[in-house]
């Protein structure tokens, strides 16, 4: 999810809010101290290098001091040189880890394989010339005497690679996915022009050779590359246009925006604007005073059944922004329509600041006037939860749209998450 409650897929993404069980600082403080542990190990006649960092050590190997110093920009870059300065000659074995992705595939296991070819993945020197060695358990090893400013070079080749996934996960059929090196990558909104789920591969394209830049923002950097892809249009046709990507874990640092991991491989895949009412929707259109950047105001018409007010699996209205000021959402219908009830399912959140209104009520359109919704005699505005809040009319209504008007409570948002409405046959 996005936003740690929502799913990120409506283009509507954000970051999650302070909540209450904040695990993350807590093990980011355990984890990072670990990390030096975990880089080398040595055992009688092993020295292991298992992650490819900045770094420097010292170990006793074989009753001498070895210095070790690595000097990297992993994972943006193969490249890893590795300085060992032991004080006197000794012999061991030097494990380097050689990680999955440099191979045939990107992780170990069934779920993904690449979907094209790559030049030689990895090599790897001593003093600038190359080394017998042999794989062992995933291990580049090289045995040898090591002596004072003996330099190793591993360079692990980081080509862009197509990737797909295992047929049995049915969400994925007929979509690739990018990696480079150890990176998912991802497409951003904010790169490309608008939404992401646009992008398609048809043909899947030549990327292996796709250049590489680094962004910097206020908050750091990061690496994107560029490949060559299609795009939907708005007029339904489609058009050749670059794709920028970016390593998933840096999305969504530079505001809200779409995002993409899984393409498709067919047009007909694509969607142009996935925040567009569905062509069945009951709605023409629907527009509010105020909607969230972080939300979507065709969420209350695109037909998805919410099951919980707390909107954890679908889209949503909200006037998050505008909290504690009374809102106004129209929906027009496509021409005049004999309305049988109106419902509607209000959102009401505990971690979010938005609640059931104080009150709403509802206006009607016919023939260019707004009149007053004059409820059946037991109906009432009701803000129940988990369901829909239906109200009649007191007598048969023909309308072209309908208005509703609610007022919060204290300074809190409000928030819709589907309105339903039936016509009589």
């Amino acid at each position: 999810a996005a936003d740690g409650k929502y799913p990120f897929n409506h283009g509507t993404a954000g970051r999650a809010p302070w909540f209450g069980t904040a695990c993350c600082p807590s093990n980011m403080a355990r984890l990072l101290p670990q990390v030096q542990g975990m880089t080398y190990a040595h055992d009688g006649g092993n020295l292991y290098v298992t992650f490819f960092a900045e770094s420097a050590t010292t170990v006793k190997m074989g009753g001498a001091e070895v210095a070790i110093r690595q000097a990297t920009a992993y994972p943006n870059d193969g490249k890893i040189r590795i300085n060992l300065d032991p004080k006197k000659p000794v012999a061991f074995a030097l494990r380097l880890r050689i990680p999955t992705w440099a191979g045939k595939q990107f992780v170990p296991g069934k779920l993904y394989q690449y979907a094209n070819a790559a030049p030689a993945a990895w090599t790897l020197k001593v003093n600038g010339k190359p080394v017998e060695m042999k794989v062992e358990k995933g291990f580049a090893v090289i045995e040898r005497t090591w002596e004072r400013g003996d330099q190793v070079e591993l360079n692990l080749s980081m080509p862009v690679r197509l990737n797909t996934c295992h047929p049995k996960v049915e969400a994925n059929h007929d979509r690739v996915a990018l990696t480079r090196g150890p990176f998912v990558l991802c497409a951003e909104g904010v790169d490309n022009g608008g939404v992401t789920e646009r992008y398609f591969f048809d043909q899947l394209p030549k990327v292996t050779g796709a250049s590489v830049k680094t962004l910097s923002i206020e908050s750091g950097s990061f690496i994107q590359t560029t490949v060559p892809a299609r795009a939907l249009t708005a007029a339904g046709g489609a058009k050749s246009q670059p794709l920028v990507l970016t390593p998933y874990y840096a999305w969504n640092n530079r505001g809200p925006s779409s995002m993409t991991v899984w393409f498709p491989r067919k047009k007909a895949m694509a969607v142009y604007d996935p925040l567009a009412l569905p062509k069945e929707s009951v709605f023409k259109a629907i527009a509010a005073t105020h909607t969230s950047p972080l939300d979507t105001v065709n969420a209350m018409g695109d037909g998805l059944e919410p099951r919980w007010s707390s909107g954890n699996k679908v889209p949503r209205w909200t006037s998050r922004g505008q909290e504690g000021k009374p809102q106004t959402v129209t929906a027009t219908f496509h021409g005049p329509k004999k309305v049988r009830s109106i419902g509607v399912f209000w959102m009401d959140h505990y971690q979010h600041p938005v609640k059931f209104p104080k009150e709403w009520k509802i206006e009607t359109l016919h023939g260019g006037q707004w009149k007053p919704f004059e409820l059946y005699t037991t109906d009432r505005y009701d803000t129940r939860a988990n369901q829909y809040n239906v109200v009649h009319p007191a007598a048969p209504l023909t309308c072209d749209a309908i208005r509703i008007h609610m007022t919060p409570r204290d300074a809190m948002a409000m928030g819709i998450l589907e309105m339903k409405v039936v016509f009589e046959k």
